[in-house]
């Protein structure tokens, strides 16, 4: 019998200690409890010191394991956090997958056009040899590396039906890619046809630009490329100029310090060209733009800006494109 109450003694001071951990209102009634079962006989406090001590390690157990499991866990403003990192996390993915299709589609679109380019400047030459001039009004160099960059265009694709339309095909196909003397300078002018401009003016995103091929502006010179953002912030058409990396790099001067301009091209009889200042990179942004490019593109410092609105009036689209002149200056 006494081993019964024992027994119960212990089976009471467990539940009740059970109780304790989870309502803490109910630790008056466990020490009543052992208050009256102090009272009984020897063996039975003997008995009962026991299941207190084993009770106590089982609250301090179950305290830690308790706190092990559920720290960071139960916490509504850390679950909370981590909600919006994951969140954050998979918008970034989604509008990284998205820009690539949307650069996979342009340059579908580019590898067509890239073809028709080779086709027209191969009847170009043609009429060339058979009207007996020396070679002078072929395009003499074309950038080196086609389909290079962000969503890469082609600046000489220009058909013969351009050229019957625009009374500046002429221009472009003697001064593209070449260094000549102009206005008293000796320059290198370089001609970008970005297409479907109209599309491009009104369906794509408001960051979303177009990137140039790579030129070399000498033999064995500074290497660089243009930029166009066709709807930047949903008003407005940029055109920029950078620096990209170059084999010749290594023996040339650096910051770079050649003064250049951009021009889009007024394809009427009586032109009047969007022309910019003429960039002169001593005075303009700072030498972390002009600087020897580390790897890849160097950010663009400036760029000539214009509303849609201008860019429709005159004759600055034609074909559904405009052309975009880079002339650098190579003396200093």
């Amino acid at each position: 019998m006494s081993s019964l109450r024992t027994y119960l003694a212990c089976v009471v001071v467990v539940c009740a200690v059970t109780c304790c951990a989870a309502q803490h209102s109910a630790a008056d009634g466990l020490h009543s409890m052992l208050n009256q079962l102090v009272q009984n006989t020897g063996s039975e406090v003997q008995s009962l010191s026991y299941c207190r001590i084993s009770t106590r390690d089982l609250i301090s157990t179950a305290q830690s394991t308790a706190n092990r499991v559920l720290q960071g866990v139960c916490n509504p403003r850390e679950l909370n956090e981590r909600f919006v990192t994951l969140e954050k996390q998979v918008a970034d993915q989604f509008n990284v997958l998205k820009t690539m299709a949307l650069n996979i589609e342009d340059q579908l679109r580019s590898q067509d056009k890239l073809i028709k380019k080779h086709q027209d400047t191969l009847q170009h030459v043609i009429r060339v040899v058979r009207s007996g001039m020396a070679g002078g009004g072929a395009p003499s160099e074309y950038p080196d590396q086609p389909g290079e960059g962000e969503d890469a265009d082609y600046s000489s694709e220009y058909s013969q039906q351009d050229a019957e339309q625009s009374p500046r095909q002429t221009e472009i196909y003697h001064f593209n890619s070449t260094m000549h003397r102009e206005d008293g300078w000796r320059v290198f002018t370089y001609y970008w046809r970005v297409g479907d401009i109209n599309y491009k003016m009104s369906n794509w995103g408001r960051q979303r630009s177009l990137r140039s091929e790579s030129f070399y502006v000498f033999q064995e010179g500074y290497r660089m490329y243009m930029r166009i953002y066709p709807n930047h912030r949903g008003e407005n058409v940029y055109v920029h100029v950078g620096l990209t990396e170059g084999d010749y790099d290594s023996t040339l001067d650096w910051p770079f310090k050649l003064k250049h301009r951009i021009n889009i091209l007024d394809h009427g009889f009586d032109p009047e060209d969007l022309t910019s200042r003429i960039w002169d990179p001593t005075q303009l942004c700072s030498g972390w733009h002009w600087r020897r490019p580390g790897s890849g593109d160097n950010y663009e410092c400036v760029g000539l800006g214009f509303t849609k609105e201008t860019l429709r009036s005159r004759n600055y689209i034609n074909n559904d494109a405009v052309v975009i002149k880079l002339t650098v200056f190579l003396s200093t």
